[in-house]
């Protein structure tokens, strides 16, 4: 009861302390800004990623351009039936004129054959325009399949033989392993293993004393603290308490955050009197 207390009293006096993950969970996180420490298969998959993004850049690229040539054609295309309209108008005009007309008027009827002669020259300009630009647009539509095929087969990461399967680790498996490492002072490795349990829920209250204990020995104090209540929260009657408490209090110490740490010396004195942990606190406290 006095072990909650403490760390009650730890809540309401919102020391500030942050629980930050560490660095190294990032490892392997591929959609991360900066992923590092990907496997074959995973650097494969993010390469992938940014070639497709390069194709879809060029795609949208020449899909303008194409918009561009296709708006050009239509118009080319719209100046060469007003053309064509006019110059209907222009022959339906002299022949309405009829035989009187043309011959009281052979002057307006050499103007209008001269307009109707130049309509077709403007006119045949305007088709061959159009010709060019279709073949422009043929041709860099077809460029850019060829374009794109030829950077989806360049770039195909090579297929790797499949790798064996490991045998999937059991949670006992994973504990002693992760004791193991942890005893050998391998406190990295051992915060993988410590983590893989964290997240199947498995003895939670001894797997954040013991991620407590390794930011401890790292000295980051903050996670050391937070992993600390996380466990007491879970079990506060197991025999690494008096660890926990003296931790708790010495994290506290090395923070600066001394009346904290004085409130969790006590609180091991009086609830483990007779520990070697109870003698260490007494001499931070007097």
């Amino acid at each position: 009861m006095m072990i909650k207390k403490a760390f009650s009293f730890l809540l309401v006096l919102s020391v500030g302390v942050v629980y930050a993950e560490p660095s190294a969970f990032d490892a392997g996180v591929i959609d991360s800004d900066n992923p590092y420490g990907l496997s074959e298969s995973e650097q494969s998959i993010l390469n992938n990623r940014k070639r497709s993004l390069a194709n879809q850049k060029l795609i949208r690229k020449q899909a303008l351009i194409i918009e561009q040539l296709q708006e050009r054609v239509e118009g080319l295309s719209s100046v060469v039936d007003s053309l064509s309209d006019k110059m209907g108008q222009t022959g339906q005009k002299l022949s309405e004129m009829g035989e009187e007309s043309q011959k009281a008027g052979s002057d307006e009827i050499q103007k209008l054959q001269g307009q109707i002669d130049e309509i077709k020259r403007t006119t045949e300009s305007q088709y061959q325009k159009i010709n060019a630009t279709l073949k422009k647009l043929t041709k860099l539509i077809a460029g850019s399949s060829n374009e794109l095929s030829s950077a989806t087969l360049t770039h195909q990461p090579k297929k790797s033989p499949p790798k064996p399967q490991k045998k999937k680790m059991t949670n006992k498996q994973i504990l002693n392993k992760a004791l193991k490492l942890y005893r050998n002072k391998k406190y990295d490795e051992s915060q993988e293993y410590w983590t893989k349990l964290a997240t199947k829920n498995y003895m939670p209250a001894k797997t954040n004393f013991y991620l407590g204990e390794i930011a401890y020995h790292q000295k980051k104090y903050e996670d050391a603290i937070s992993f600390y209540k996380q466990s007491v929260g879970f079990y506060d009657k197991a025999s690494y308490m008096p660890t926990l408490l003296l931790h708790t209090a010495m994290s506290f110490k090395n923070l600066g955050e001394q009346e904290n740490a004085k409130q969790f010396f006590e609180s091991l004195m009086m609830s483990y009197p007779d520990s070697p942990e109870a003698k260490i606190a007494q001499k931070y406290s007097n």
